[in-house]
């Protein structure tokens, strides 16, 4: 059974020294954080590990370093952030295995936190590798994992530390898993996937998983561009997986109608009479509306358009608009549909906004995350 922070008694946590995962891959924007959600969402686990006088040790990752010491993905501007958030003092490394870290973390008093250097700087990260597991549990008596974000990867800091100190989910993780399985346990219908963005492959595992239960899947972005490829129409140079023809017949051979797709859309014209697709039509939109609008579970990931750019950001906005509207149940996940949201100050009028994009999906369609594994979860 995945045990969590809360089973923890403050005296089992006074003076305790925690390794604490957590996922803050934050976007940046010309070295500045340009979206701080990820971090803002783990400060009810700090917190009651601060309020119970543990010392934290916090782990995370920034970027693809591959392995490799990359000055522009440091964690410092992380734990920069985080005192901004916190208003306290943070110890911050460039550090995870050298001597430094260990005397630095002797010298913790409780209520404190050191903030590690980038994990992935080590290539025995991402490999899962004990030898470099082990050490980070040398550090610590407990470990939390509050990185949801991350718990579909097989790595040393999240799955091969829990065979070496008390493992326990942090109040994120828990909020994580018991607000997306809703949509698997009890959704109310009428219940609608919405689904967009690029990757069909990516969206396979959950139109299968909730093709029973889903009574509409509304399809916008590149996805919907895909499909009405092999249904003959005409996409000149739009963005669209051509070969995909297995993947796209046997979604629509499972979904049937409740498959949507957009009716009309909004090209960006190019030269010698090509085009590309970047948005769902205002017929469309209003169709979607008018399904959402009447949904009782709603389901949305992945945009409706090239949202970037302020020309093609209609059909994702209005979506967003009518999916806040709706007073029910209300599940966003990904991290351009978390984005849009959060930048359009739309967090208010959804359930709940997963800080995972491939392990909520994941998730969704059945796969065993590793993390979960590794914390007991699929025991229960």
């Amino acid at each position: 059974m995945m045990k969590n922070i809360r089973q923890l008694k403050s005296k089992e946590l006074e003076n305790k020294t925690v390794f604490l995962r957590v996922d803050w891959n934050c976007p940046l924007d010309n070295g500045k954080i340009s979206d701080n959600n990820r971090i803002k969402a783990t400060l009810p686990t700090i917190k009651y590990l601060l309020d119970n006088e543990a010392k934290i040790v916090i782990g995370t990752h920034l970027g693809r370093p591959e392995g490799k010491v990359v000055k522009s993905l440091s964690t410092k501007i992380l734990a920069l952030e985080l005192s901004k958030l916190i208003k306290n003092k943070i110890i911050v490394s460039d550090f995870v295995t050298e001597p430094e870290v260990k005397d630095q973390i002797e010298e913790m008093k409780s209520g404190q936190i050191l903030v590690l250097g980038n994990l992935r700087w080590h290539k025995e990260e991402e490999a899962n590798n004990k030898s470099f597991a082990k050490i980070l549990a040398g550090y610590t008596n407990i470990f939390v994992n509050d990185g949801f974000a991350v718990a579909h990867r097989d790595d040393a800091s999240i799955v091969a530390i829990c065979e070496f100190l008390p493992s326990y989910a942090g109040l994120l993780l828990e909020r994580e898993v018991e607000s997306l399985r809703v949509l698997f346990d009890s959704p109310r219908h009428p219940f609608v996937l919405v689904l967009g963005g690029a990757k069909v492959k990516d969206k396979i595992g959950i139109i299968k998983k909730f093709v029973d239960d889903a009574d509409k899947i509304l399809i916008g972005g590149a996805m919907a561009t895909t499909f009405r490829f092999f249904d003959g129409v005409d996409v000149s140079e739009s963005l669209c997986e051509k070969n995909l023809g297995d993947v796209v017949a046997e979604i629509k051979k499972l979904s049937g109608k409740k498959l949507i797709l957009p009716t009309d859309e909004i090209k960006k014209d190019l030269s010698g009479g090509k085009f590309s697709i970047l948005d769902i039509g205002p017929k469309t939109i209003e169709s979607y509306k008018k399904t959402i609008a009447g949904a009782k579970t709603i389901f949305w990931n992945g945009n409706m358009g090239k949202s970037e750019e302020a020309d093609f950001a209609t059909g994702t906005s209005e979506v967003a608009c009518a999916i806040a509207k709706n007073p029910y149940v209300n599940i966003a996940a990904g991290g351009d549909t978390a984005g849009f949201i959060n930048t359009n100050k739309l967090a208010s009028g959804f359930t709940f906004i997963s800080t995972g994009g491939g392990a909520a999906l994941e998730f969704l369609a059945g796969v065993h995350l590793p993390g979960l594994v590794a914390l007991g979860y699929y025991q229960i």
